[in-house]
């Protein structure tokens, strides 16, 4: 059976399919695959994709993966091999789907073809699949089919028939890479540590045996195939084993205050140290909350910052400025700022953001936030002055990326200044979940703090939210901050008068909210990037009292970081 589809990047977009036991198409243009129950005949879809001005996609350099979970809301696919190019440059490929995709009768949960490039996620393609019944012949077992685990179960099934005189060098590297894969594709846990642990012992039993008598039966491979798969299973129910999301952008925020307060050379180099790159922060001053005429930084500080963070190798990947009043650092609130000349902000506000474009292109900066937290002027009246800005920009600097930092009171006001998101490139969102109710206490695991981005103790929502702004929008999710201040009621409360700052930093609940979220980000695809807020007080994850020393705050940072596991 051959199906055709058609993507155009930025437009397509599937429809969420609120009962899969009743499914019905919502719109025309929604793409649709259908097979039959236990097909196990090729079947093959031809893709063909395009750019939003109908330009094929290239291809070039790019691998397609088929992400699926069945109808039955337990079984999932990931296929990684059975996709074929057929032209790169006119954005067309083929992919055949593997019968273990028609295991179960009814519409797929999600499906969606994944184009990676260079390990990067650079779009999905999210169609419909229903799956016929066959009410006559029902053979196929449902399984979850995860090709690079079939990889190595064939691997390991050579090697036991053809081993040979090398069978413990291969069986010994066989270990390795299963362990190693393992790890890669699932969180690290001591869930995760002892399915390992098991593994390792049902091949050291197996490997015994077949020292012993230098036999192995077909019923003792099967054995250790079936312990394999179950352990799969027990994987995926305990909702650790799935897709991990890896960012492009790993950034922790530091802020040029004034003139006289700029960003210290040891707050760069603990940045440099977790593998992450800077998110540079202005604080562009007015004199109150009326003020229509922002103050800048001067260029002379602001380059003083690029030069030491090129100095040490540091990137720099986002300018953010703030507003905010001379003194105040970042206190002031920017949802009461109501300038009195509002025309006139706005044009200032131009001048300001196509000045930082210019900062951002002469330092090979790829993203600029034009905004943050600036309530009042979000408002939807005042689209068309956003709107404005982001033409402006981008007639002279077609290449650098905009975003917008809202804050909650902005992007859960979805249909108000929510739609802020139709005039940038990235959708960014400050996130701050209350993680507990009350201060951190030893033994909180960050794999059940991490739902409060599901549902947080003051009812948030902020995965959902989240996701809406895609399903609407179509771009990648930036987290331009989130973070918590380091001490035991971190987790509790943001606001800093509600905190007692005066006792000494708890880093210990830093990093566990700090592995919560990051929990969470890997979670969810439509991510793409996230900034750590912040590396100064009261939000740093530095000691101070202790400049040298490497807080477990940071190793967590480290780990997901420079470890490579976001």
């Amino acid at each position: 059976m051959s199906m055709y589809l058609t993507f155009t990047l930025g437009k397509d977009r599937r429809e969420l399919v609120d009962d899969i036991t009743d499914f019905k198409l919502e719109t025309q243009d929604m793409q649709k695959v259908q097979g039959r129950q236990g097909d196990s005949l090729a079947n093959q879809v031809f893709v063909t994709i395009k750019n939003q001005d109908g330009t094929p996609y290239n291809l070039t350099g790019c691998n397609m993966i088929f992400e699926g979970k069945l109808p039955d809301n337990v079984h999932k696919i990931y296929d990684a091999k059975h996709g074929v190019i057929l032209n790169a440059q006119n954005g067309q490929f083929r992919f055949d789907l593997p019968k273990p995709a028609f295991a179960v009768a009814g519409s797929y949960v999600q499906a969606f073809f994944r184009i990676m490039r260079n390990g990067d996620s650079v779009a999905l393609l999210e169609f419909d699949l229903t799956v016929l019944a066959d009410l006559v012949i029902t053979d196929e077992i449902p399984r979850n089919y995860l090709t690079p685990f079939e990889d190595e179960l064939t691997k390991l099934q050579d090697l036991i028939e053809n081993g040979g005189k090398n069978f413990e060098a291969a069986m010994a590297q066989w270990k390795a890479d299963f362990t190693k894969l393992v790890v890669e594709m699932t969180s690290t846990t001591d869930g995760i540590n002892l399915t390992i642990s098991e593994i390792k012992a049902q091949l050291g039993t197996l490997e015994g045996k077949i020292k012993a008598d230098g036999l192995l039966t077909l019923a003792d491979f099967n054995v250790l195939k079936t312990e394999i798969e179950n352990r799969m299973d027990a994987l995926e129910h305990q909702d650790i084993f799935s897709y991990r999301n890896k960012l492009k952008y790993k950034t922790i925020s530091a802020t040029i205050y004034s003139d006289s307060e700029s960003v210290s050379g040891d707050q760069l180099n603990h940045i440099k140290a977790t593998g992450a790159d800077l998110a540079l922060i202005t604080m562009v001053t007015v004199d109150d909350a009326n003020d229509s005429s922002p103050t800048d930084i001067s260029v002379t500080t602001f380059n003083d910052v690029i030069k030491r963070a090129n100095d040490i190798g540091l990137n720099v990947a986002m300018l953010k400025p703030h507003i905010g009043i001379a003194g105040q650092h970042d206190s002031f609130s920017r949802k009461d700022y109501l300038p009195d000349d509002v025309d006139g902000f706005f044009e200032n506000w131009k001048t300001l953001m196509l000045h930082y474009a210019d900062l951002a292109s002469n330092n090979d900066i790829p993203v600029l936030c034009i905004g943050c937290e600036m309530f009042n002027q979000t408002d939807v009246k005042y689209l068309t002055k956003w709107q404005d800005i982001y033409n402006a920009i981008k007639a002279k600097y077609p290449g650098l990326l905009i975003t917008y930092a809202m804050s909650q009171y902005e992007f859960f006001e979805f249909d108000n200044q929510g739609q802020i998101g139709s005039v940038v490139d990235y959708i960014g969102m400050n996130i701050y979940p209350s993680y507990t109710a009350s201060e951190y206490k030893s033994g909180l695991k960050d794999n059940k703090l991490k739902g409060a981005w599901w549902n947080d103790w003051n009812g948030n929502q902020f995965i959902e939210q989240l996701d809406e702004y895609y399903d609407e929008y179509q771009k990648p999710i930036f987290v331009t901050e989130t973070g918590l201040m380091p001490y035991k009621d971190g987790l509790a409360h943001l606001i800093s008068s509600y905190i007692d700052t005066d006792t000494k930093p708890n880093f210990e609940a830093q990093a566990v909210g700090y592995k919560s979220a990051l929990e969470a980000i890997a979670k969810d695809s439509h991510i793409i990037g996230v900034s750590i807020w912040h590396a100064s007080k009261p939000f740093s994850f530095i000691d101070e009292d202790n400049i040298s020393s490497v807080t477990s705050s940071e190793l967590v940072l480290t780990n997901y970081f420079k470890g490579g596991k976001i």
